[in-house]
C-alpha cells in the first residue's frame, strides 16, 4: 500500500471503523466458545501492548522513554489501570450476557462520558443541544435492551454502564496530559500499564484451559486491531477536522452487527434496530456539535 494511500483520510477512518468493529465480535465468539472473561481480557491486552509499543517503536523511538520518566509514570499508571485494565476486564465480563453490538455501542457512547466529565470537572462549557444528545445516546443505549418481554437489563447492561464515568474520567485524566506527553505515548503507556494490571489480577484469578491456538490469534488479532485502530484514528484527526472522522467513525457498530448476525446468528427486534439508530446518530451529532464549540 503507498503511502499517499496510507495518508488518505477515508483509509485511516475505515481501519479504525473495522478495528473498533471487529474487535468486540472476536472477544465474543472467544467467549461463546469457552474461554472465561479473564483469559480474553489478558490475550487481548496482549495485542493492543504489542502493536501499540512496536508502532511507537516504528514513528516515535526517541518517545519511548517517556513511558517511564517519572514525570509521567504515576499518570500513565493510573489511565492504563482504569482505562485498559478494569474497562477491559468489566466489558470482558459482559460479554457473557449481552451482545457484541452492544459492546459496539458503548464504545461509541464513550466520547459523550468525555464531555459530561470534562464539564463537572474542568468546567468545559455544555450547550443545550449537546445535553440534548447526550440524552438521546442514553435514551439509544437503554432502548437496545428490548427483548419478547419487554425492556430486559442483563448483568452485562449494568456492567458497561459502569464503564461509562470510569473512560470519562481518564479521557478528561489525559487532557491534562496532551500538552507533555504524544497522543501515541499516551496510547501506548495505556495499553502497556493496562496489560501490566491485567496480568497481575490474572495471577490471583482462574483463566481456565479452554484457550485454543486459534482462539489465541483471534484474541491477539483483536487487541493489535484496537491498537491499530486507535493510531489511524490519530492519522485521521491530523489530517481531517474531528468531527467528520468521529462521525464516520461512530459507524463502527454497524461492522460489529454485520459480524455478529453472520457469524453468531444475531437477531435485533424492531425496537433495538431503533436504539441502534438513536444511538449513531446521537454519536455523530455530538461529534458535530463538539467540533462547532471548538471552531
Amino acid at each position: 500500500m503507498s503511502s499517499r494511500l496510507l495518508d488518505s483520510v477515508a483509509v485511516n477512518a475505515g481501519i479504525s471503523i473495522v478495528g473498533f468493529g471487529l474487535a468486540p465480535l472476536l472477544k465474543k465468539i472467544a467467549i461463546e466458545g469457552g474461554v472465561t472473561p479473564w483469559m480474553v481480557s489478558l490475550v487481548s491486552a496482549c495485542g493492543a501492548a504489542i502493536v501499540s509499543l512496536l508502532i511507537l517503536a516504528r514513528l516515535r523511538p526517541k518517545n519511548i522513554g517517556q513511558l517511564f520518566d517519572r514525570r509521567h509514570f504515576m499518570p500513565l499508571l493510573i489511565i492504563g489501570i482504569v482505562a485498559t485494565g478494569i474497562v477491559t476486564l468489566l466489558a470482558a465480563i459482559a460479554l457473557s450476557t449481552t451482545t457484541a453490538t452492544n459492546r459496539s455501542l458503548f464504545l461509541s457512547a464513550y466520547p459523550a462520558a468525555t464531555l459530561l466529565f470534562a464539564h463537572l470537572i474542568l468546567g468545559e462549557r455544555l450547550r443545550a443541544q449537546q445535553y440534548m444528545a447526550i440524552a438521546l445516546l442514553l435514551t439509544g443505549l437503554v432502548v437496545m435492551n428490548d427483548s419478547s418481554a419487554g425492556l430486559k437489563f442483563t448483568q452485562g447492561f449494568w456492567l458497561l454502564v459502569a464503564t461509562l464515568p470510569l473512560i470519562g474520567l481518564t479521557d478528561v485524566y489525559s487532557k491534562r496530559l496532551v500538552s507533555d506527553v504524544r497522543p501515541l505515548v499516551l496510547a501506548t503507556g495505556r495499553n502497556l500499564y493496562g496489560l501490566i494490571f491485567i496480568a497481575a489480577v490474572a495471577l490471583f484469578v482462574e483463566l481456565g484451559d479452554q484457550l485454543s491456538f486459534g482462539q489465541a490469534v483471534a484474541l491477539l488479532l483483536a487487541g493489535g486491531g484496537q491498537g491499530i485502530a486507535v493510531w489511524t484514528l490519530f492519522r485521521a484527526f491530523e489530517r481531517s477536522k474531528a468531527s467528520l472522522v468521529s462521525s464516520i467513525v461512530a459507524a463502527s457498530p454497524f461492522v460489529t452487527l454485520g459480524l455478529e448476525v453472520t457469524f453468531l446468528e444475531l437477531t435485533l427486534t424492531p425496537v433495538q434496530w431503533l436504539g441502534m439508530f438513536i444511538v449513531i446518530t446521537a454519536a455523530v451529532w455530538l461529534a458535530q456539535r463538539g467540533r462547532s464549540e471548538s471552531a
